[in-house]
């Protein structure tokens, strides 16, 4: 009885696990059952009476990657792949505009310091008195009105109303109400 238990243990036991471990790889597709018998009858037969011949499972495929199934998330990815997008473009335009007003901000305190310097306001009020003042009137459109608030209170008064004249009223009249205020305190020179 003995060998009995053994020869089922060692022998017998083993077999079926390996057989039933077969059998399930081959039910669900992971052993290919139909290429594997696609040119012996005997197996064909065999594998039919044991019912491998259509598995109930889908195959699967060993080595490929589930390409097959749908992405569940593929459309939460694309949206966010957008909004990256949208917000990398919004970054670049920020980054550009505030590169434009350090530019600006540069260019405006180098005409600041520029339009503090008295004798370049002087020279630039005498340049200005030779021109017409529709020619004056233009640049002026052009300039800030600090700028040209320096510039009038150097100038002539005849001079100054020929150029309020070729101006638009309304900055005229905002020219001339900050021209009847007193000039403010000149900043220190640094010399």
């Amino acid at each position: 009885m003995a060998k009995l238990i053994k020869l089922f243990l060692f022998v017998v036991f083993p077999l079926g696990l390996m057989l039933g471990g077969a059998y399930g790889l081959a039910k669900i597709g992971v052993i290919p059952v139909k290429r594997l018998t696609a040119r012996n009858r005997a197996a064909r037969t065999l594998v039919r009476l044991v019912g491998l011949d259509s598995p109930r499972l889908p195959a699967v495929q060993v080595n490929a990657p589930h390409a097959a199934a749908p992405d569940p998330l593929a459309a939460e990815r694309k949206e966010l792949a957008g909004q990256r997008q949208a917000l990398e473009k919004q970054r670049a335009d920020w980054e550009n505009v505030k590169r434009t007003q350090a530019k600006n901000a540069e260019a405006a305190a180098a005409a600041e310091r520029a339009a503090t310097d008295p004798k370049a306001i002087a020279r630039l009020a005498a340049v200005y008195e030779q021109m017409p003042p529709d020619a004056v009137s233009k640049i002026f459109a052009k300039l800030p009105e600090t700028e040209v608030l320096a510039l009038l209170r150097k100038m002539e008064e005849k001079k100054v109303g020929e150029i309020l004249a070729a101006n638009a009223p309304d900055r005229a009249a905002r020219l001339t109400l900050a021209l009847s205020k007193p000039a403010p305190a000149a900043p220190p020179s640094a010399e």
